[in-house]
């Protein structure tokens, strides 16, 4: 191909510097024909001027003059012209020249006859021309141009052997052009039915692939099918395993929780046999108690990890008994705002058993010689991420410097303060502005899960 293209290349080229020698060589040859027709109009009209002096002169007739003045007036311009046809820097140049001093001194010669002849002097007139002074000067006239003449067909015919030599090597440079678009073809022919040939092969393999590449997909379709079938059985199994063990630690949850309510009923029973009075309020306090764990393990909802709980509402069935309690001896109204924050099962029965100890506390000792009195119990995320659990009331509020200076602690301080150490708990007391009771609780190791899942699910289940 590289070479084809060379060849196609060369052959190009050399017709493109053929064709411009082919027309140089035509106009060198138009240029000799107008320098030889040139020096045979000079020749002619130095003959005319000749034959209408001679005319002239011998029948003394003026009309002889008419082409001899004609003819004088166009060598001039013949001269000129011939002067430029011709290259001023070769032999010719020197031809036309000494053409020009012949003629001139022929037409000296004829001018001055002539002049003669006007005058009427035709026998002296005859006299110059008989001495053949005239015919030397034409002959020397007709020997340079036949000279010039002579040069110009020795370089028509060098042309004329330049121009068939480059019409030759044109010939060959458009068969070698021939030649190479020819090769060109033929290699482009078998180029192509190579790529066409490549193709349907590749074409060929290509659907082969594609074959082998769907029964693949079907045979991983296939196994893909029979492992979903697989994963969902034992999905189903899991499942059902999993609603059995959930179905089961339900269970063992309510159990607990109604076997601490039979608790407490029995020690309700066990009060009301017993005539002392701080007995009865010990059994009471006890029975609260575990009423209120009983609670805590009656409404447990575990998580899709069956290790987690939300916390709102186990904490607000706390509420709900303990102000179901408070009811029968005050009107006290108990309100709550807990977040839905996800605890560990463990965590939310003791924080049961603290918001219990707090709200209880409040409802014995913030209103005592009140009749009315409400209690807001919360638990919730502060801004620093921090679990905090808050009582308050609009009681009677405590003595600060006495509560400060006292030595005896209540078994329910003693509760939420050991029940609130496992958390790094931080036990804030103070007077709120209503002039009751606020008690803070920080829980900064108390670990909050995702409220998502848990959440969702004891929605549903209330």
């Amino acid at each position: 191909m590289a070479l084809a293209f060379f060849m196609l290349f060369a052959a190009g080229t050399a017709a493109l510097m053929l064709s411009a020698r082919a027309r140089q060589n035509t106009d060198d040859v138009v240029n000799t024909l107008e320098i030889r027709g040139e020096l045979r109009e000079v020749l002619s009209l130095l003959q005319d001027a000749e034959i209408g002096q001679r005319g002239f002169l011998l029948t003394r007739d003026s009309q002889y003059l008419e082409p001899y003045n004609s003819a004088r007036l166009q060598i001039g311009r013949r001269l000129s012209a011939l002067e430029s046809l011709v290259d001023p820097n070769t032999e010719q140049a020197i031809r036309v020249d000494q053409l020009r001093a012949a003629a001139e001194r022929r037409l000296q010669e004829t001018d001055a006859t002539v002049a003669l002849g006007r005058e009427g002097r035709f026998g002296e007139a005859l006299a110059i021309v008989n001495r053949d002074r005239g015919k030397a000067l034409m002959d020397e006239v007709r020997e340079i141009v036949d000279s010039a003449l002579a040069a110009e067909q020795g370089r028509h015919t060098e042309r004329a052997a330049k121009a068939i030599a480059s019409r030759t090597w044109l010939s060959a440079s458009l068969i070698g052009a021939l030649a190479a678009a020819l090769v060109l073809a033929v290699l482009s022919a078998q180029l192509t039915r190579r790529q066409f040939t490549g193709m349907a092969k590749r074409r060929d393999q290509l659907a082969a692939l594609n074959e082998e590449l769907e029964t693949r997909v079907r045979d991983r379709t296939r196994e893909l099918e029979i492992a979903r079938e697989m994963a969902e059985a034992e999905a189903g199994r899991a499942e059902y395993e999993r609603g059995r063990v959930e179905l089961l630690l339900r269970e063992v949850t309510h159990r607990v929780g109604n076997n601490l309510a039979m608790v407490s009923s029995l020690l309700r029973m066990q009060q009301a046999k017993l005539d002392d009075d701080t007995a009865r309020a010990a059994l009471e306090t006890a029975r609260g108690r575990i009423q209120t764990i009983s609670t805590a393990q009656r409404r447990l909802r575990l998580g899709d990890d069956l290790q987690s709980t939300r916390a709102d509402g186990l904490l607000e069935a706390v509420v709900a008994d303990l102000a179901d309690a408070a009811l029968d001896s005050a009107s006290i109204t108990i309100t709550s705002d807990f977040e839905p924050l996800v605890v560990s099962s463990r965590d939310a029965t003791t924080l049961a058993v603290v918001l219990g100890e707090l709200v209880s506390n409040a409802i014995k000792h913030a209103f005592e010689g009140r009749e009315h009195g409400a209690i807001r119990a919360s638990f919730t995320l502060q801004k620093d991420g921090v679990p905090t659990m808050a009582v308050e009331d609009d009681g009677i509020g405590f003595d600060e410097e006495q509560d400060l200076s006292s030595t005896h602690t209540g078994l329910g301080s003693m509760i939420i303060e050991n029940l609130s150490r496992q958390y790094g708990g931080e036990i804030r007391k103070r007077r709120n502005e209503a002039g009751g009771t606020s008690i803070h609780i920080l829980l900064p190791k108390l670990k909050i899960g995702d409220t998502a899942g848990a959440g969702d699910e004891q929605s549903a289940e209330r």
